[in-house]
């Protein structure tokens, strides 16, 4: 991970993946996306390179663009 690398909530993903934060959870769950627990593990992170990495290779749908808003 880079300094200037974006890093998203749950939430954040869901919505650019255009799907419930229950199945970012999910995808998190079963080790599929990479994620970090902050501040005790109340509030998970996902990076935007590992994001990338694994809608790549499975093939979801991620609207970037609202990462711009």
């Amino acid at each position: 991970m880079s300094n200037s690398e974006r890093v998203y909530s749950v939430k954040d993903v869901a919505q650019m993946c255009k799907v419930s934060n229950e199945t970012i959870r999910r995808w998190i769950r079963k080790n599929s996306l990479k994620a970090y627990n902050t501040t005790g593990g109340l509030a998970i992170k996902i990076v935007e390179s590992d994001l990338k990495e694994f809608a790549d290779s499975l093939n979801v749908f991620v609207d970037w663009e609202l990462t711009n808003q």
